[in-house]
């Protein structure tokens, strides 16, 4: 376990941050920062969900 107590993101979540922030970057040139996440989750070939994080800590 790194210092400070939080877990090595598995390589697959690398790479998907990788590849949705350089589907991000491609999809707010072509359409604007309003493009919905849905077009930002299609240009990566990933799920939205993906897109968003997930944290066990909070919850109840």
């Amino acid at each position: 376990m790194p210092d400070g107590g939080t877990q090595a993101k598995r390589a697959d979540a690398r790479r998907n941050k990788e590849t949705l922030l350089d589907a991000a970057a491609t999809v707010f040139v072509a359409s604007g920062v309003e493009a919905p996440v849905r077009d930002i989750a299609a240009k990566a070939g990933v799920g939205v969900g993906t897109i968003y994080p997930t944290s066990r800590a909070g919850r109840t």
